[in-house]
């Protein structure tokens, strides 16, 4: 077995092992806060549970995915390529646009609002949060390892696979698993094929910039 290859198996099973221990730690701080939130209510306000969340995830999720970057020598620079704006506007963009088509017309044809009415903390975590945090994180870090060893494909869907399990926690303590797995569009399936796609922008366009904006532009409509 050849050194590169070698080294390639040695960084996904460190990647497996990282993932693992990630959702231990993701059940173990859902766990926590119902604890916590017995003595101190301000966790059970919105901006108590976006600090609580936000905090938690630079720990469990930021921390990991730049161990993943160090161990495949990938620079965090190398991973955004600013440098190429015009593709991952194009890529990121159009297809977060098409995701968003789908919420878009039914809202439109039914009369509902196509934006969010107003700011709030729960809404800065799905639009600025949630697409920075899981895109670095699984894009960044678990998709780009994979293809060390995978081809585009394989990695994609493995680590589509993993972004869909990476939210059974939180539906679990909401009590919305059943519900997301017997209705899966807006659930699992609809969790699985996005970022498919997210993976798919991030690929072309080489730049997990386009990963992050697809993403917003799905959690902003």
């Amino acid at each position: 077995m050849s050194k590169e290859r070698s080294s390639a198996i040695r960084i996904v099973k460190s990647t497996y092992l990282i993932f693992i221990s990630i959702m231990v730690a993701w059940f173990g701080a859902w766990l926590l806060k119902i604890q916590l939130e017995r003595g101190l209510t301000w966790l059970t306000t919105s901006r108590g549970s976006f600090a609580f969340w936000t905090v938690t995830k630079l720990i469990l999720w930021i921390i990991p995915a730049l161990y993943l970057l160090q161990i495949s020598q990938r620079s965090v620079w190398e991973l955004f390529n600013f440098a190429n704006w015009i593709s991952w506007l194009k890529w990121g963009g159009g297809l977060g646009l098409l995701i968003a088509l789908t919420a878009l017309v039914p809202n439109y044809l039914q009369g509902n609002p196509l934006l969010p009415a107003g700011l709030s903390w729960p809404l800065v975590n799905v639009i600025l949060i949630a697409p920075f945090f899981e895109e670095f994180l699984m894009r960044g870090a678990i998709l780009g390892n994979l293809q060390l060893r995978y081809s585009f494909f394989t990695a994609n869907i493995i680590s589509s696979l993993m972004f869909l399990i990476l939210h059974i926690p939180g539906w679990f303590f909401t009590g919305v698993l059943q519900q997301s797995f017997r209705q899966p569009i807006g659930g699992a399936l609809s969790i699985f094929l996005v970022s498919l796609v997210f993976g798919w922008a991030t690929h072309r366009s080489k730049s997990l910039m386009a990963g992050i904006l697809a993403h917003f532009l799905n959690n902003l409509f």
